[in-house]
């Protein structure tokens, strides 16, 4: 009986060994060709460049580029997308796309289709890169799939920003996956300044996420015609919504009235107050003092510090710290006054 276990154990052992040993030469042999086809490409784009180069800048074209085997296409294209991040040129531009439409199409596509995550979003950042607009339908059936991982779904995203498609908005406000702000404030980023406007327009049809990071892209990229937009938030939004238009208008360093500034230094949140100081910063009045001197006994330690630090920016900012320190009767507001009055003798 011991003899039997003992031979099915070196039965399964040995088949265990032929497997590995299998495995090891089956990517070892595919790494000596990775390599060996790497090796290709390089010696292609050697002999592609200064072709590629000219054609680019003088739009004569060389029966050279006509690669024709797959390792000199991905050698062109490899070129190609370089040279697409290194000159801004409308006329080098209209050639590379020209290019691209004319001899990747068809080596982009079977990249599209194939079955490993990293060549497909190659494509499509190859696709961004030539703006090659004759994928346009083709990238909306695979958009339309459901099979796409989040990151392809942003990168066809940011395609059909480029592209300016019509159906743009829909797609953003009702994706394949749930996206968050950070992914939203990355795509918001990929827009032009005309294409903010129809977004601005159905926010009330937006997701909550690509509301604030709408509100955050404003203020982030200076939109300045979107200031009645973020002025109707700060007096109609919820409380997370009056946050961020604060905190776009600090970006932005724009003048709000005191009357206005007012009402939300003393709102409920101590994160809304808090901006709202931050944005006391661009005004300097004397009319804020009695708002800040208030703050200076808030029951947060940030609204607090953020208070004296404005009040020190005010001509008579030293001494009003200095009357809040010897005669305040929050143990909280002298402490502070204290702390800043010593920051403000060292600077």
């Amino acid at each position: 009986m011991f003899s039997q276990e003992l031979f099915y154990f070196f039965v399964v052992l040995v088949g265990l060994l032929v497997v590995l040993t299998g495995l090891c030469l089956y990517l070892l042999i595919k790494k000596i060709i990775d390599n060996k086809n790497r090796a290709h490409i390089e010696q292609y784009k050697e002999e592609y460049q200064l072709a590629l180069f000219q054609f680019l800048h003088e739009g004569v074209k060389s029966e050279s580029l006509n690669g024709r085997s797959p390792l000199q296409i991905r050698a062109l294209v490899e070129l190609l997308a370089g040279f697409s991040k290194m000159f801004a040129s409308d006329d080098i531009q209209e050639r590379l796309q020209g290019f691209a439409e004319e001899h990747f199409q068809s080596f982009i596509l079977s990249q599209l289709r194939h079955s490993r995550w990293s060549i497909r979003m190659n494509a499509l950042y190859w696709i961004q890169d030539f703006k090659m607009k004759s994928m346009v339908e083709r990238l909306k059936e695979l958009h339309a799939s459901k099979n796409i991982s989040k990151a392809e779904e942003i990168q066809l995203l940011k395609i059909a920003a480029l592209f300016e498609e019509e159906d743009l908005v829909s797609r953003l406000i009702e994706p394949n996956h749930e996206l968050t702000e950070f992914e939203y404030s990355l795509l918001l980023h990929a827009l032009r300044k005309e294409q903010f406007g129809p977004l601005v327009h159905v926010f009330e049809e937006l997701p909550e996420v690509m509301r604030f990071a709408l509100i955050d892209s404003i203020g982030t990229r200076n939109r300045m015609e979107h200031v009645p937009f973020l002025q109707r938030l700060l007096e109609d939004g919820s409380t997370e919504l009056k946050i961020r238009a604060l905190k776009a208008v600090v970006g932005m360093e724009l003048y709000l009235d005191v009357e206005r500034l007012s009402v939300h230094l003393r709102a409920d949140s101590w994160q809304e107050r808090l901006m709202a100081i931050k944005a006391c910063e661009y005004i300097r009045s004397q009319q804020l003092t009695p708002y800040l001197t208030e703050l200076m006994s808030d029951p947060s330690f940030y609204v607090r510090s953020q208070a004296a630090q404005s009040l020190l920016r005010l001509e008579n900012g030293k001494e009003v710290l200095r009357e809040i320190a010897a005669h305040a009767e929050d143990e909280y507001a002298r402490d502070m006054a204290e702390q800043w009055l010593e920051r403000g003798a060292v600077s």
